[in-house]
């Protein structure tokens, strides 16, 4: 039943993407992920924004799991995993990423 407010005009649908800043989509397939006291781990980045990125790689991950995150062979990045499905997983940042590097990754893929 639709309220009396909402009965006569569209009601447009809902955003999906409440981020703060937007994610941008890259495809860089030299990325690792090492976790603490082990090797590191050959990832994809798939979409990356100042304040964390998704990944893909051949792994488990655990949310909560503090991580550092490398990419093209720039200054590691340590970010805490938040979110993982199949082979997937969603990284936060511990600190803002450089705007430099940002512009960097998303001009390269």
């Amino acid at each position: 039943m639709a309220l009396k407010s909402t009965r006569y005009r569209k009601v447009e649908p809902a955003a999906l993407n409440r981020r703060a800043v937007p994610r941008h989509e890259v495809t860089v397939s030299s990325a690792s992920l090492k976790r603490k006291g082990s090797k590191s781990i050959v990832a994809t980045l798939l979409d990356i924004s100042i304040y964390g990125c998704r990944i893909e790689a051949d792994a488990v991950f655990q949310e909560g799991e503090n991580v550092t995150v490398t990419v093209n062979q720039q200054a590691p990045m340590k970010a805490t995993l938040v979110w993982q499905k199949t082979k997937q997983a969603g990284c936060r940042f511990a600190d803002a990423l450089d705007t430099e590097i940002l512009r960097n990754l998303t001009l390269a893929s």
